[in-house]
Protein backbone atom coordinates (compact mmCIF):
# COMPACT_ATOMS: atom_id res chain seq x y z
CA UNK A 1 0.00 0.00 0.00
CA UNK A 2 1.36 2.97 -1.09
CA UNK A 3 1.93 5.99 1.43
CA UNK A 4 3.05 9.88 1.64
CA UNK A 5 6.76 8.90 2.51
CA UNK A 6 7.00 7.13 -1.04
CA UNK A 7 6.08 10.52 -3.00
CA UNK A 8 9.04 13.04 -3.76
CA UNK A 9 9.45 15.93 -1.52
CA UNK A 10 7.72 19.23 -1.97
CA UNK A 11 9.17 22.50 -3.03
CA UNK A 12 11.11 24.75 -0.31
CA UNK A 13 9.27 27.46 1.60
CA UNK A 14 8.72 30.39 -0.65
CA UNK A 15 8.60 28.55 -4.07
CA UNK A 16 5.43 27.80 -5.23
CA UNK A 17 3.76 24.74 -7.53
CA UNK A 18 4.13 25.63 -10.98
CA UNK A 19 3.55 22.93 -13.64
CA UNK A 20 4.27 18.81 -13.89
CA UNK A 21 6.31 17.79 -17.09
CA UNK A 22 5.97 14.19 -18.01
CA UNK A 23 5.49 13.05 -14.17
CA UNK A 24 7.74 15.32 -12.46
CA UNK A 25 6.33 18.64 -10.42
CA UNK A 26 8.32 21.90 -11.03
CA UNK A 27 8.30 24.77 -8.49
CA UNK A 28 9.68 28.47 -8.89
CA UNK A 29 8.94 31.91 -7.38
CA UNK A 30 5.29 33.10 -6.79
CA UNK A 31 6.14 35.26 -10.08
CA UNK A 32 8.02 32.83 -12.01
CA UNK A 33 5.47 30.24 -11.25
CA UNK A 34 2.51 32.46 -12.54
CA UNK A 35 4.31 33.57 -15.42
CA UNK A 36 5.22 29.42 -16.26
CA UNK A 37 1.82 28.82 -15.93
CA UNK A 38 0.50 31.19 -18.55
CA UNK A 39 2.78 29.94 -20.82
CA UNK A 40 1.81 26.40 -20.85
CA UNK A 41 -1.97 27.50 -20.98
CA UNK A 42 -0.96 30.28 -23.07
CA UNK A 43 -1.60 33.49 -21.92
CA UNK A 44 -5.15 34.35 -23.85
CA UNK A 45 -6.58 30.92 -22.13
CA UNK A 46 -5.51 31.73 -18.35
CA UNK A 47 -7.81 32.52 -16.67
CA UNK A 48 -6.79 34.99 -13.54
CA UNK A 49 -9.58 34.60 -10.91
CA UNK A 50 -9.75 37.59 -9.14
CA UNK A 51 -12.38 38.89 -6.83
CA UNK A 52 -12.75 42.52 -5.84
CA UNK A 53 -15.02 43.84 -2.51
CA UNK A 54 -16.32 46.81 -5.37
CA UNK A 55 -19.19 44.64 -7.33
CA UNK A 56 -20.58 43.02 -4.36
CA UNK A 57 -22.00 46.78 -2.26
CA UNK A 58 -25.00 47.09 -1.96
CA UNK A 59 -27.52 47.14 -4.11
CA UNK A 60 -28.69 51.16 -3.47
CA UNK A 61 -25.96 52.78 -5.33
CA UNK A 62 -26.86 50.55 -8.36
CA UNK A 63 -30.67 51.96 -7.92
CA UNK A 64 -29.47 55.38 -7.44
CA UNK A 65 -27.40 55.09 -10.83
CA UNK A 66 -30.92 53.59 -12.43
CA UNK A 67 -32.46 56.73 -11.09
CA UNK A 68 -30.21 58.87 -12.75
CA UNK A 69 -31.31 57.02 -16.23
CA UNK A 70 -34.98 56.10 -15.48
CA UNK A 71 -37.52 58.38 -14.78
CA UNK A 72 -40.32 56.90 -12.47
CA UNK A 73 -43.78 57.37 -12.63
CA UNK A 74 -44.60 54.18 -10.23
CA UNK A 75 -45.27 54.61 -6.58
CA UNK A 76 -43.48 54.13 -3.93
CA UNK A 77 -44.52 51.12 -2.67
CA UNK A 78 -44.01 49.46 -6.22
CA UNK A 79 -40.52 50.95 -6.39
CA UNK A 80 -40.05 49.44 -2.76
CA UNK A 81 -41.36 46.17 -3.86
CA UNK A 82 -39.01 46.14 -7.52
CA UNK A 83 -36.54 47.00 -4.89
CA UNK A 84 -36.79 44.22 -2.59
CA UNK A 85 -37.86 41.32 -5.69
CA UNK A 86 -34.17 42.29 -7.42
CA UNK A 87 -32.33 42.84 -4.62
CA UNK A 88 -33.52 41.95 -1.01
CA UNK A 89 -34.72 43.48 1.93
CA UNK A 90 -31.98 45.48 2.31
CA UNK A 91 -32.60 47.56 -0.85
CA UNK A 92 -36.21 47.32 -0.01
CA UNK A 93 -35.05 49.34 3.39
CA UNK A 94 -32.74 52.02 0.99
CA UNK A 95 -35.72 52.66 -0.98
CA UNK A 96 -37.96 53.04 1.85
CA UNK A 97 -35.93 55.83 3.24
CA UNK A 98 -36.73 57.85 -0.63
CA UNK A 99 -39.66 57.79 0.84
CA UNK A 100 -38.90 61.11 2.90
CA UNK A 101 -41.49 64.26 1.58
CA UNK A 102 -43.95 62.31 -0.28
CA UNK A 103 -46.35 62.02 2.40
CA UNK A 104 -47.27 61.62 6.22
CA UNK A 105 -47.37 57.74 5.88
CA UNK A 106 -43.81 57.53 3.64
CA UNK A 107 -42.20 60.22 5.63
CA UNK A 108 -42.93 57.05 8.82
CA UNK A 109 -42.25 54.56 6.67
CA UNK A 110 -38.76 56.56 5.83
CA UNK A 111 -37.73 56.97 9.31
CA UNK A 112 -38.94 53.16 10.89
CA UNK A 113 -36.54 52.20 7.54
CA UNK A 114 -33.66 54.40 8.45
CA UNK A 115 -33.96 53.27 12.07
CA UNK A 116 -33.79 49.50 11.05
CA UNK A 117 -30.50 49.97 8.88
CA UNK A 118 -29.00 51.92 11.57
CA UNK A 119 -29.42 49.07 13.39
CA UNK A 120 -28.88 46.27 10.96
CA UNK A 121 -25.29 48.13 10.44
CA UNK A 122 -24.03 48.58 13.88
CA UNK A 123 -25.09 44.94 14.65
CA UNK A 124 -22.77 43.89 11.24
CA UNK A 125 -20.33 46.04 12.97
CA UNK A 126 -20.65 44.31 16.01
CA UNK A 127 -20.49 40.58 14.31
CA UNK A 128 -16.95 41.61 12.14
CA UNK A 129 -15.49 41.72 15.63
CA UNK A 130 -16.03 38.21 16.05
CA UNK A 131 -14.41 35.55 14.08
CA UNK A 132 -16.88 33.99 11.92
CA UNK A 133 -17.29 29.95 10.33
CA UNK A 134 -16.63 29.27 7.24
CA UNK A 135 -18.32 26.30 5.09
CA UNK A 136 -16.12 23.79 3.80
CA UNK A 137 -16.72 23.38 0.12
CA UNK A 138 -18.19 20.71 -1.23
CA UNK A 139 -18.91 19.10 2.12
CA UNK A 140 -21.05 20.38 5.44
CA UNK A 141 -20.49 17.25 7.34
CA UNK A 142 -17.19 17.78 9.01
CA UNK A 143 -15.99 20.59 11.18
CA UNK A 144 -15.91 24.25 9.89
CA UNK A 145 -12.83 25.88 8.76
CA UNK A 146 -12.16 29.13 10.11
CA UNK A 147 -10.36 31.18 7.73
CA UNK A 148 -9.49 35.19 7.37
CA UNK A 149 -11.07 37.78 5.78
CA UNK A 150 -8.98 37.58 2.82
CA UNK A 151 -10.02 34.00 2.14
CA UNK A 152 -12.94 35.67 -0.37
CA UNK A 153 -13.43 32.36 -2.78
CA UNK A 154 -14.52 28.74 -1.31
CA UNK A 155 -14.38 26.59 -4.17
CA UNK A 156 -14.59 26.45 -7.77
CA UNK A 157 -16.31 24.27 -11.10
CA UNK A 158 -15.21 24.42 -14.28
CA UNK A 159 -17.23 24.27 -17.63
CA UNK A 160 -17.20 20.88 -18.83
CA UNK A 161 -17.30 21.66 -22.63
CA UNK A 162 -15.53 25.17 -22.48
CA UNK A 163 -12.78 27.12 -20.73
CA UNK A 164 -15.03 28.87 -18.16
CA UNK A 165 -14.97 29.00 -14.66
CA UNK A 166 -17.76 29.69 -11.46
CA UNK A 167 -16.22 30.80 -8.76
CA UNK A 168 -18.18 30.65 -5.39
CA UNK A 169 -17.29 33.92 -3.00
CA UNK A 170 -17.91 33.18 0.75
CA UNK A 171 -20.46 36.47 0.26
CA UNK A 172 -23.08 33.83 -1.54
CA UNK A 173 -22.47 35.47 -5.11
CA UNK A 174 -20.91 33.17 -7.85
CA UNK A 175 -18.42 34.57 -10.05
CA UNK A 176 -17.91 33.34 -14.03
CA UNK A 177 -14.43 34.20 -15.40
CA UNK A 178 -14.43 33.28 -19.47
CA UNK A 179 -11.49 32.95 -21.04
CA UNK A 180 -10.17 35.88 -23.48
CA UNK A 181 -12.99 38.18 -21.65
CA UNK A 182 -12.53 41.34 -19.83
CA UNK A 183 -15.90 41.18 -17.94
CA UNK A 184 -16.50 38.25 -15.15
CA UNK A 185 -20.20 38.46 -14.65
CA UNK A 186 -21.25 37.53 -11.25
CA UNK A 187 -24.81 36.08 -10.02
CA UNK A 188 -26.47 37.45 -7.29
CA UNK A 189 -30.08 36.78 -5.91
CA UNK A 190 -32.42 37.33 -2.78
CA UNK A 191 -32.56 33.72 -2.60
CA UNK A 192 -29.32 32.48 -3.07
CA UNK A 193 -28.18 32.57 0.65
CA UNK A 194 -26.24 30.12 2.19
CA UNK A 195 -24.39 28.82 -1.03
CA UNK A 196 -22.66 24.60 -0.54
CA UNK A 197 -22.01 24.12 -4.16
CA UNK A 198 -22.24 25.37 -7.78
CA UNK A 199 -22.01 22.75 -10.87
CA UNK A 200 -22.32 23.50 -14.60
CA UNK A 201 -25.36 21.22 -16.11
CA UNK A 202 -23.01 18.54 -18.69
CA UNK A 203 -24.08 19.12 -22.51
CA UNK A 204 -24.96 23.10 -21.97
CA UNK A 205 -23.90 26.33 -23.05
CA UNK A 206 -24.70 28.03 -19.79
CA UNK A 207 -26.97 26.41 -17.05
CA UNK A 208 -25.43 26.67 -13.82
CA UNK A 209 -27.21 24.55 -10.57
CA UNK A 210 -26.17 26.52 -7.03
CA UNK A 211 -26.92 25.04 -4.02
CA UNK A 212 -28.27 27.27 -0.95
CA UNK A 213 -30.26 27.77 1.62
CA UNK A 214 -33.88 27.87 -0.50
CA UNK A 215 -32.86 24.81 -2.48
CA UNK A 216 -31.18 24.72 -6.24
CA UNK A 217 -30.81 28.35 -7.55
CA UNK A 218 -30.48 27.54 -11.50
CA UNK A 219 -29.12 30.16 -13.90
CA UNK A 220 -29.48 30.19 -17.37
CA UNK A 221 -26.94 32.04 -18.93
CA UNK A 222 -26.29 33.41 -22.62
CA UNK A 223 -22.06 32.39 -22.82
CA UNK A 224 -21.76 35.41 -25.37
CA UNK A 225 -23.92 38.20 -23.22
CA UNK A 226 -21.01 41.04 -21.83
CA UNK A 227 -23.50 41.71 -19.08
CA UNK A 228 -21.76 41.73 -15.76
CA UNK A 229 -24.76 41.44 -13.49
CA UNK A 230 -27.33 39.05 -14.96
CA UNK A 231 -30.81 39.51 -14.30
CA UNK A 232 -32.82 38.03 -11.95
CA UNK A 233 -35.26 36.49 -14.58
CA UNK A 234 -32.54 33.99 -15.73
CA UNK A 235 -32.57 32.31 -12.42
CA UNK A 236 -35.65 29.86 -10.92
CA UNK A 237 -35.21 28.27 -7.99
CA UNK A 238 -36.23 24.48 -7.27
CA UNK A 239 -37.19 24.02 -4.14
CA UNK A 240 -38.19 20.84 -2.15
CA UNK A 241 -39.26 20.75 1.77
CA UNK A 242 -37.38 16.85 1.83
CA UNK A 243 -33.94 18.73 0.96
CA UNK A 244 -34.36 22.33 1.99
CA UNK A 245 -30.90 24.05 2.62
CA UNK A 246 -29.16 21.72 -0.56
CA UNK A 247 -26.18 20.55 1.16
CA UNK A 248 -24.80 18.85 -1.67
CA UNK A 249 -26.09 18.35 -5.81
CA UNK A 250 -24.81 15.93 -8.64
CA UNK A 251 -25.76 16.16 -12.27
CA UNK A 252 -26.64 13.43 -14.21
CA UNK A 253 -23.86 12.93 -17.65
CA UNK A 254 -26.92 13.85 -19.92
CA UNK A 255 -28.07 17.06 -17.73
CA UNK A 256 -31.70 16.59 -17.84
CA UNK A 257 -32.09 15.25 -14.34
CA UNK A 258 -30.40 16.83 -11.13
CA UNK A 259 -29.46 14.95 -7.90
CA UNK A 260 -30.24 16.75 -4.55
CA UNK A 261 -29.67 15.88 -0.86
CA UNK A 262 -29.79 18.53 2.61
CA UNK A 263 -32.20 19.22 5.06
CA UNK A 264 -30.97 17.38 7.17
CA UNK A 265 -33.20 14.26 6.31
CA UNK A 266 -32.13 10.84 4.84
CA UNK A 267 -34.20 11.47 1.51
CA UNK A 268 -32.79 11.57 -2.05
CA UNK A 269 -34.50 13.79 -4.23
CA UNK A 270 -34.50 14.14 -8.45
CA UNK A 271 -35.20 16.95 -10.33
CA UNK A 272 -36.47 17.21 -13.89
CA UNK A 273 -34.92 20.24 -14.17
CA UNK A 274 -36.75 21.54 -16.71
CA UNK A 275 -40.43 20.25 -15.92
CA UNK A 276 -39.36 21.28 -12.43
CA UNK A 277 -40.74 18.08 -11.19
CA UNK A 278 -38.32 16.89 -8.19
CA UNK A 279 -39.59 12.86 -7.16
CA UNK A 280 -38.39 11.68 -3.93
CA UNK A 281 -36.38 8.18 -4.92
CA UNK A 282 -35.27 6.99 -1.29
CA UNK A 283 -36.08 7.98 1.88
CA UNK A 284 -34.73 5.15 4.31
CA UNK A 285 -32.75 5.93 7.25
CA UNK A 286 -29.07 6.01 8.35
CA UNK A 287 -28.86 9.52 9.40
CA UNK A 288 -28.67 12.70 7.74
CA UNK A 289 -27.60 12.61 4.05
CA UNK A 290 -24.37 14.67 3.35
CA UNK A 291 -23.39 14.33 -0.53
CA UNK A 292 -24.53 12.77 -3.70
CA UNK A 293 -22.27 11.56 -6.41
CA UNK A 294 -23.61 10.48 -9.88
CA UNK A 295 -21.12 8.38 -12.02
CA UNK A 296 -19.84 9.77 -15.02
CA UNK A 297 -21.88 6.26 -17.42
CA UNK A 298 -24.85 7.43 -15.23
CA UNK A 299 -25.71 3.97 -14.28
CA UNK A 300 -24.80 4.68 -9.98
CA UNK A 301 -25.48 7.17 -7.96
CA UNK A 302 -23.56 7.33 -4.41
CA UNK A 303 -25.26 8.94 -1.26
CA UNK A 304 -23.44 8.91 2.32
CA UNK A 305 -24.61 10.06 5.29
CA UNK A 306 -23.53 11.35 8.65
CA UNK A 307 -24.98 7.82 10.18
CA UNK A 308 -22.14 5.57 9.00
CA UNK A 309 -22.81 4.22 6.18
CA UNK A 310 -22.98 5.02 2.39
CA UNK A 311 -25.66 3.89 -0.19
CA UNK A 312 -25.01 3.57 -4.14
CA UNK A 313 -27.78 3.01 -6.24
CA UNK A 314 -28.33 1.59 -9.94
CA UNK A 315 -30.54 4.38 -11.42
CA UNK A 316 -32.50 1.37 -13.93
CA UNK A 317 -34.86 0.39 -11.00
CA UNK A 318 -33.35 2.21 -8.23
CA UNK A 319 -32.11 -0.78 -6.03
CA UNK A 320 -29.26 -0.22 -3.93
CA UNK A 321 -26.46 -1.64 -2.06
CA UNK A 322 -25.10 -0.14 1.36
CA UNK A 323 -21.57 -0.52 2.70
CA UNK A 324 -21.68 0.22 6.78
CA UNK A 325 -18.75 2.48 7.69
CA UNK A 326 -16.38 2.80 10.76
CA UNK A 327 -16.85 6.90 11.02
CA UNK A 328 -19.12 9.09 7.88
CA UNK A 329 -17.64 9.48 4.37
CA UNK A 330 -15.99 12.87 4.03
CA UNK A 331 -15.11 12.52 0.65
CA UNK A 332 -16.07 10.05 -2.78
CA UNK A 333 -14.77 10.33 -6.84
CA UNK A 334 -15.70 7.77 -9.22
CA UNK A 335 -13.41 6.65 -11.63
CA UNK A 336 -14.04 8.33 -15.39
CA UNK A 337 -15.31 4.54 -16.74
CA UNK A 338 -18.07 4.75 -13.12
CA UNK A 339 -16.39 1.06 -12.17
CA UNK A 340 -14.31 2.35 -9.43
CA UNK A 341 -15.04 4.47 -6.46
CA UNK A 342 -12.58 6.00 -4.20
CA UNK A 343 -13.57 6.97 -1.18
CA UNK A 344 -11.74 8.70 2.69
CA UNK A 345 -14.02 9.01 6.39
CA UNK A 346 -13.75 11.15 8.73
CA UNK A 347 -12.36 8.75 11.14
CA UNK A 348 -8.77 7.99 9.41
CA UNK A 349 -6.80 8.94 7.12
CA UNK A 350 -7.05 5.54 4.93
CA UNK A 351 -7.84 6.00 1.24
CA UNK A 352 -10.66 3.45 -0.10
CA UNK A 353 -11.84 1.63 -3.44
CA UNK A 354 -14.66 -0.17 -3.95
CA UNK A 355 -15.18 -1.98 -7.41
CA UNK A 356 -18.47 -2.13 -9.54
CA UNK A 357 -19.08 -4.87 -12.22
CA UNK A 358 -20.78 -4.18 -15.58
CA UNK A 359 -24.29 -5.74 -16.15
CA UNK A 360 -27.44 -5.74 -13.94
CA UNK A 361 -28.06 -4.29 -10.43
CA UNK A 362 -24.93 -2.40 -8.16
CA UNK A 363 -22.97 -4.93 -8.52
CA UNK A 364 -20.02 -3.28 -6.19
CA UNK A 365 -17.48 -5.27 -4.11
CA UNK A 366 -18.73 -6.76 -0.80
CA UNK A 367 -15.72 -5.55 1.34
CA UNK A 368 -13.50 -2.24 0.64
CA UNK A 369 -9.91 -2.46 0.13
CA UNK A 370 -7.41 0.36 1.63
CA UNK A 371 -5.02 1.46 -1.36
CA UNK A 372 -2.95 4.35 0.61
CA UNK A 373 -2.50 5.25 3.91
CA UNK A 374 -2.40 9.14 4.34
CA UNK A 375 -1.21 9.54 7.71
CA UNK A 376 0.40 12.78 8.61
CA UNK A 377 4.08 12.32 8.65
CA UNK A 378 6.87 15.12 8.47
CA UNK A 379 9.32 15.01 5.20
CA UNK A 380 11.83 16.54 4.26
CA UNK A 381 11.38 19.46 1.63
CA UNK A 382 14.02 20.02 -1.47
CA UNK A 383 16.21 22.49 0.86
CA UNK A 384 16.28 19.82 3.90
CA UNK A 385 13.27 21.61 5.64
CA UNK A 386 11.01 19.68 7.63
CA UNK A 387 7.05 19.72 7.08
CA UNK A 388 3.62 18.33 8.18
CA UNK A 389 2.55 16.80 5.30
CA UNK A 390 -1.24 14.80 5.40
CA UNK A 391 -3.67 13.54 7.83
CA UNK A 392 -6.98 14.52 7.79
CA UNK A 393 -8.65 15.03 4.31
CA UNK A 394 -11.12 17.45 2.94
CA UNK A 395 -11.21 16.32 -0.22
CA UNK A 396 -10.23 14.12 -3.04
CA UNK A 397 -10.44 15.06 -6.62
CA UNK A 398 -9.91 12.92 -10.04
CA UNK A 399 -9.21 14.41 -13.41
CA UNK A 400 -11.73 13.69 -15.98
CA UNK A 401 -9.78 10.22 -17.38
CA UNK A 402 -8.32 9.07 -13.86
CA UNK A 403 -4.68 9.58 -14.55
CA UNK A 404 -4.21 11.98 -11.80
CA UNK A 405 -5.48 12.34 -8.42
CA UNK A 406 -5.17 14.81 -5.71
CA UNK A 407 -5.88 14.62 -2.13
CA UNK A 408 -6.67 18.04 -0.07
CA UNK A 409 -6.20 17.94 3.32
CA UNK A 410 -7.35 20.12 6.11
CA UNK A 411 -4.69 21.00 8.83
CA UNK A 412 -1.26 21.05 6.42
CA UNK A 413 0.21 23.32 3.25
CA UNK A 414 0.89 20.61 0.88
CA UNK A 415 -1.68 19.05 -1.96
CA UNK A 416 -0.80 15.09 -2.64
CA UNK A 417 -0.71 13.99 -6.56
CA UNK A 418 -0.50 10.31 -7.71
CA UNK A 419 -0.53 8.91 -11.05
CA UNK A 420 -3.37 6.49 -11.48
CA UNK A 421 -5.17 4.91 -13.97
CA UNK A 422 -8.09 2.28 -13.27
CA UNK A 423 -8.23 -0.21 -16.14
CA UNK A 424 -8.22 -2.98 -15.91
CA UNK A 425 -7.82 -2.70 -12.05
CA UNK A 426 -6.32 0.38 -9.98
CA UNK A 427 -2.73 1.24 -9.68
CA UNK A 428 -1.56 4.60 -7.71
CA UNK A 429 1.88 5.81 -8.23
CA UNK A 430 3.86 8.44 -6.46
CA UNK A 431 3.52 12.14 -8.31
CA UNK A 432 4.47 14.67 -5.74
CA UNK A 433 2.75 17.24 -3.61
CA UNK A 434 1.79 20.60 -4.55
CA UNK A 435 2.57 23.83 -2.44
CA UNK A 436 1.03 27.60 -2.32
CA UNK A 437 2.61 30.68 -1.25
CA UNK A 438 4.00 30.17 2.38
CA UNK A 439 1.71 30.14 5.54
CA UNK A 440 -1.53 29.31 2.89
CA UNK A 441 -3.50 26.10 3.24
CA UNK A 442 -5.83 24.80 0.57
CA UNK A 443 -9.16 25.09 0.38
CA UNK A 444 -10.50 23.14 -2.38
CA UNK A 445 -9.65 21.89 -5.77
CA UNK A 446 -10.69 20.68 -8.86
CA UNK A 447 -9.64 19.64 -12.46
CA UNK A 448 -10.67 21.32 -15.86
CA UNK A 449 -12.65 19.34 -17.74
CA UNK A 450 -12.68 20.05 -21.55
CA UNK A 451 -8.62 18.66 -22.56
CA UNK A 452 -8.04 16.09 -24.57
CA UNK A 453 -4.91 15.40 -23.39
CA UNK A 454 -3.10 16.36 -20.07
CA UNK A 455 -4.69 17.89 -16.96
CA UNK A 456 -5.08 21.06 -15.52
CA UNK A 457 -5.82 21.35 -11.68
CA UNK A 458 -7.31 24.57 -10.10
CA UNK A 459 -6.22 24.59 -6.51
CA UNK A 460 -7.95 27.47 -4.08
CA UNK A 461 -6.11 28.45 -0.98
CA UNK A 462 -7.10 30.09 2.14
CA UNK A 463 -6.02 33.75 0.86
CA UNK A 464 -8.67 33.46 -1.34
CA UNK A 465 -6.41 33.07 -4.38
CA UNK A 466 -6.64 30.31 -7.37
CA UNK A 467 -4.03 28.75 -9.19
CA UNK A 468 -4.02 27.06 -12.16
CA UNK A 469 -1.49 23.70 -12.07
CA UNK A 470 -1.24 22.72 -15.90
CA UNK A 471 0.09 18.68 -16.35
CA UNK A 472 1.57 17.34 -19.04
CA UNK A 473 1.97 13.50 -19.86
CA UNK A 474 1.49 10.52 -21.88
CA UNK A 475 -1.67 8.97 -21.42
CA UNK A 476 -2.00 5.86 -21.00
CA UNK A 477 -5.57 5.30 -22.87
CA UNK A 478 -4.23 6.51 -26.39
CA UNK A 479 -0.63 6.17 -25.85
CA UNK A 480 0.21 9.81 -27.48
CA UNK A 481 2.91 11.65 -27.14
CA UNK A 482 2.11 14.74 -24.86
CA UNK A 483 1.40 17.87 -26.61
CA UNK A 484 1.41 21.70 -24.99
CA UNK A 485 -2.09 21.99 -22.90
CA UNK A 486 -3.00 24.57 -25.22
CA UNK A 487 -3.50 23.20 -28.31
CA UNK A 488 -6.15 21.00 -27.16
CA UNK A 489 -8.05 23.92 -25.50
CA UNK A 490 -8.03 25.88 -28.69
CA UNK A 491 -10.56 22.93 -30.22
CA UNK A 492 -12.90 23.05 -26.81
CA UNK A 493 -13.90 26.51 -26.15
CA UNK A 494 -16.85 27.01 -28.86
CA UNK A 495 -19.92 28.05 -27.18
CA UNK A 496 -22.44 24.40 -27.27
CA UNK A 497 -26.24 24.10 -27.35
CA UNK A 498 -28.68 23.45 -24.02
CA UNK A 499 -30.22 20.96 -23.74
CA UNK A 500 -34.27 20.76 -25.25
CA UNK A 501 -36.67 22.11 -22.61
CA UNK A 502 -38.09 18.49 -23.95
CA UNK A 503 -36.04 16.63 -21.44
CA UNK A 504 -37.32 14.71 -19.13
CA UNK A 505 -37.53 12.71 -16.03
CA UNK A 506 -39.20 8.89 -16.60
CA UNK A 507 -42.65 8.78 -15.28
CA UNK A 508 -42.52 9.68 -11.74
CA UNK A 509 -44.19 6.52 -10.94
CA UNK A 510 -40.86 4.66 -11.84
CA UNK A 511 -39.51 6.82 -8.75
CA UNK A 512 -42.12 6.24 -6.57
CA UNK A 513 -40.42 5.52 -2.97
CA UNK A 514 -40.38 1.58 -2.13
CA UNK A 515 -39.43 -0.30 1.51
CA UNK A 516 -36.22 -2.18 0.68
CA UNK A 517 -35.02 -4.72 2.91
CA UNK A 518 -31.35 -6.55 3.76
CA UNK A 519 -29.97 -9.55 1.98
CA UNK A 520 -26.84 -10.33 3.57
CA UNK A 521 -24.29 -8.74 5.78
CA UNK A 522 -20.94 -9.83 5.65
CA UNK A 523 -18.60 -9.06 8.95
CA UNK A 524 -15.73 -6.50 8.27
CA UNK A 525 -14.66 -3.01 9.72
CA UNK A 526 -16.24 -1.59 6.14
CA UNK A 527 -19.29 -3.94 4.81
CA UNK A 528 -21.95 -4.18 2.26
CA UNK A 529 -25.40 -5.01 2.70
CA UNK A 530 -27.32 -5.81 -0.53
CA UNK A 531 -31.08 -4.94 -1.15
CA UNK A 532 -33.31 -5.43 -3.51
CA UNK A 533 -36.77 -3.99 -4.56
CA UNK A 534 -39.70 -6.34 -3.19
CA UNK A 535 -41.09 -8.45 -5.61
Amino acid sequence: MISLDHLPPPPPLGQVTAYENDGRLSAFSRTEALLAAKKWLSEERYIEVMVGQEPVRSAHSKQEARDAFYAHTETPWQRIMFAYYEDGWEAALQEAMRCEGEGRLQRTVSLTASVVVKISCFLKRLHSLLPSPVRVPGHSAGPLAFRGSSGSIMSVSWHPHTTTLAAVVCDDTVRIFVAGHSVAPFLKHRHQKAVTQAAWMPLSAGVLAIGCESGVQLWVLDPNSVVGRPSGSCATLLTHPAVTPVTSLSWHPKGNLLACVGGGGTRLVVWDVWREVAVVVHGGTGGTATQVVWSPDGSRLLVTYAGKIMRVFETHTWTYEQWGLESPVQSAVWSSRGHVLLFVTQGDPLLYHLTFAPGEGVGGSQVASQVADLTQVFVATQDGEEVSVGGAVRQLVWDPRSERLAVVFRDTECVALFHTHSHPTLHLAPGGFIRGEACQVPVSATFQQNLSSGAVLSVVWSSGQVTHIPMRYSSRDDHTTATPLHHHLHHHTSPLTSLPHSASLPHSGFFSEITLSPVTSPTSPITARMFASPT
